[in-house]
């Protein structure tokens, strides 16, 4: 089968933690200050994304490679390293995910690496689906990449302050609450839960 040919269409979904942690049992990727933070397997998840940037490029149905960047000096310096470390292994990818960054002061490579990696993205890849910027301070994104389906699925949460309770995402609202910006590939289906999110529903997050 010829992929540059065959227009996929990749399945994003945001579940509850009992739903996520159901699925998100091999091939673990650590948050890494260098390249290790890299794993090309058929499946593969990664927790607790905050500031961080997380994701993965995909060849559906042949190959696909996740990574979470730590947000520090070290990945800031060593950018073109981290962009090889990805690029060098799935040569053509057709589609991506990435996801991750905030605003805080004390974390200032946190935007910085999330748009440069957006920029690279963009640059290489024709698809790419992006959840840009958690909205609070207490919010973070844990995510998982099946080939088998091609679908990732993701648990976020939120809270409003350190005395609040969680906000997992269950519906269109709270996943705009959580992010400041999404913008979702052509062709990428997206579901909260088992509900559908339509352009209609929703048509500034989609391209």
């Amino acid at each position: 089968m010829d992929v540059k040919s065959v227009n996929f269409t990749s399945k994003i979904r945001f579940v509850n933690r009992d739903e996520y942690w159901k699925i998100a049992k091999h091939n673990r990727i650590y948050p890494s200050h260098g390249i290790s933070g890299v794993l090309k397997a058929d499946s593969f998840f990664s927790e607790g994304i905050k500031t961080c940037s997380g994701g993965g490029i995909v060849s559906p149905f042949v190959e696909a490679l996740g990574f979470h960047f730590k947000d520090d000096l070290m990945n800031d310096s060593n950018f073109l390293q981290l962009s090889n470390s990805i690029f060098n292994v799935i040569k053509n990818p057709q589609r991506a995910l990435l996801v991750g960054s905030k605003e805080l002061d004390e974390n200032p490579y946190s935007r910085k690496q999330f748009l440069k990696l957006k920029k690279l993205f963009k640059k290489h890849i024709k698809n790419c689906s992006f959840f840009e910027n958690h909205r609070y301070e207490n919010s973070q994104t844990h995510y998982h990449y099946s080939l088998a389906d091609d679908t990732w699925t993701l648990f976020s949460e939120y809270r409003f302050s350190d005395n609040d309770r969680s906000i997992c995402v269950k519906d269109l609202k709270t996943l705009k609450k959580c992010f400041k910006k999404i913008s979702i590939a052509k062709g990428d289906k997206l579901f909260v839960g088992d509900r559908e999110i339509l352009v209609k529903d929703a048509p500034e997050i989609f391209q």
